[in-house]
């Protein structure tokens, strides 16, 4: 999983590095576009294209037909029963292409959560860092957080037992991709932290969980045994407005790979 996550982020950060002088929401955009074309181009592969023109062109002529025959109820009524025979199989015709796109859109959101999520924190900037246990005893030890002088710790560790958790408040101080280093008795675990003006990735997560590590993929998984389950920083998220409104980057991002996809399909040939 480890091998796969660094590839694949890799992958994506190359991507990403020549959109970096735009404003994030036009860098978004773009990405947004082009995964509507690649969506497009899986289904068009994928799909059983022949069949989903000929139940299209079916419906199409049916539904001409209802508003041909429209005073003979008899033949309106076999043209509906027609009609919504063709759209169940329009729509089988559909589930498997969208179950394959399922898989590089699940990758593309979580790569694109990494850059337009959170944004790194500005010098000066304060934060919560939480580190979550397997067991509320090991919180009992001396805990500790460390850095290179990247951030200064501004308050002592606050334990939660029910919680399993103990957290600091700290503040940025130099840019730059660092890392911090959380101790917990004789075990220590590093976490990267990022301080700059510019939007760019940020992992708000290390985590011990297979499930966790594919959503926040870009740090390597902790070791399970150490008794640390994850370590968070809680960074702010990265404003993207659209017109003056600030607009959630999922939803932005869904908006306009969709727009994009059905705008190209005629490019690819590809019935959608």
């Amino acid at each position: 999983m480890d091998l796969a996550n660094r590839v694949i982020t890799g992958f994506f950060n190359l991507l990403v590095w020549p959109l970096a002088p735009l404003p994030p929401v036009w860098a978004l955009t773009v990405i947004s576009v082009f995964a509507g074309a690649v969506m497009v181009w899986i289904f068009g592969r994928v799909s059983r294209q022949e069949q989903i023109r000929g139940v299209k062109d079916r419906i199409r002529g049916n539904l001409f037909g209802v508003r041909l025959y429209q005073h003979e109820i008899g033949v309106v009524f076999r043209l509906q029963k027609q009609i919504m025979a063709d759209t169940v199989r329009y729509m089988g015709l559909s589930v498997a292409p969208m179950l394959v796109i399922l898989i590089p859109m699940s990758l593309i959101v979580v790569q694109l959560n990494l850059h337009f999520a959170s944004r790194p924190l500005k010098p000066g900037e304060q934060a919560i860092v939480r580190v979550s246990v397997t067991d509320p005893a090991l919180l009992n030890r001396a805990i500790s957080l460390k850095g290179n002088g990247s951030f200064v710790v501004e308050t002592p560790p606050v334990r939660m037992a029910s919680a399993k958790e103990a957290a600091w408040r700290i503040r940025a101080v130099r840019p730059g991709h660092h890392s911090l280093k959380v101790q917990i008795g004789d075990q220590e675990v590093a976490k990267a932290l990022d301080i700059g003006n510019n939007w760019r990735g940020v992992s708000q997560l290390r985590t011990a969980s297979w499930v966790d590590s594919f959503l926040y993929p870009s740090e390597p998984r902790l070791n399970s045994r150490l008794g640390i389950d994850a370590v968070e920083v809680l960074y702010r998220p990265l404003p993207l407005e659209v017109l003056g409104l600030n607009v959630d980057w999922l939803v932005f991002f869904f908006i306009i790979s969709v727009i994009a996809g059905f705008s190209l399909k005629g490019v690819f040939g590809v019935q959608l």
